[in-house]
């Protein structure tokens, strides 16, 4: 029987003071597409092992001064190929006048190989990749401003009957001769909760590089941040729908060489296939 996917992920952000001043906004906008890669790391895997045809969902992620709702829509062509795409809106507030816009973002669309499954021998892999558009308003700030073409390369693979190793890396090339490339790592594992045998337990180590380049006009300088994630994933709290929760712990971020505001993300989802 079809089941319709819906996915929902509420994240809020507790900024920590700096006395830089707040960068967390313009960040999060660059590594935006990180965010969303690791927060549906294990979505991603399950929907390209599966039988199921597509995959729809929203996602609500909340800082300081922006909120993105996203539209992430996931389809599997025969055994080893899909087509992906996220359309998300933004509403975003100006740090300086503290105006407030709202609009579409920039749209990404793509398309991934996939093969294997965690339990065999090499694991299940997935190479995708996108394209990020300039659907949305840069004078507004509801977007990254640049076209970009993202790389990434997923493992998943059972190192025991209870433990899940995971890794990915990910490269960006942007377009415009004013925007820097970025690349993405990240390490993990999972294993079944200690409280619930429903309930997987993932930790996520991930670092985050983005070359200098030009914000509005200003010479933003590189970026470099470090997270620790640990969420938990469940098939049966509801009936048919996989939940999951978790936070984003920061370890570093750094604009130019210097520490800016951290911020510390929560997330609850929600999503099936259909």
């Amino acid at each position: 029987m079809k089941k319709i996917a819906l996915s929902l992920l509420m994240a809020s952000v507790i900024v920590l003071g700096s006395e830089e001043g707040t960068s967390d906004s313009t960040t999060y906008i660059i590594n935006q597409s990180t965010v969303n890669d690791v927060v549906n790391s294990t979505n991603r895997v399950d929907f390209a092992t599966s039988k199921e045809r597509f995959s729809a969902g929203v996602e609500l992620v909340y800082t300081e001064n922006v909120t993105i709702v996203n539209i992430p829509l996931s389809a599997n062509i025969g055994s080893h190929y899909g087509v992906e795409a996220n359309i998300p809106v933004v509403k975003a507030t100006d740090p300086f006048t503290g105006d407030e816009n709202t609009g579409l973002g920039d749209i990404s669309v793509g398309g991934n190989y996939h093969f294997g499954k965690p339990s065999q021998k090499f694991g299940n892999n997935i190479t995708t990749f996108i394209y990020k558009t300039t659907t949305a308003d840069e004078k507004k700030g509801l977007g990254a401003q640049e076209p970009a073409y993202t790389l990434s390369h997923r493992i998943t693979k059972d190192i025991t009957h209870t433990f899940q190793g995971n890794a990915l890396v990910s490269y960006t090339i942007n377009d415009e001769k004013d925007a820097g490339n970025a690349y993405m790592l990240m390490v993990g594992g999972s294993r079944p909760c200690m409280l619930n045998s429903n309930i997987r337990t993932n930790v996520k180590l991930t670092y985050f590089h983005s070359d200098s380049h030009d914000w509005f006009g200003f010479d933003v300088g590189e970026v470099n941040s470090a997270d620790f994630w640990i969420g938990w994933n469940s098939k049966k709290i509801i009936k048919d729908v996989p939940l999951g929760f978790g936070i984003k712990i920061p370890l570093m971020n750094e604009v130019d060489g210097k520490s800016k505001d951290e911020t510390m993300l929560f997330y609850l989802s929600a999503s099936n296939f259909f």
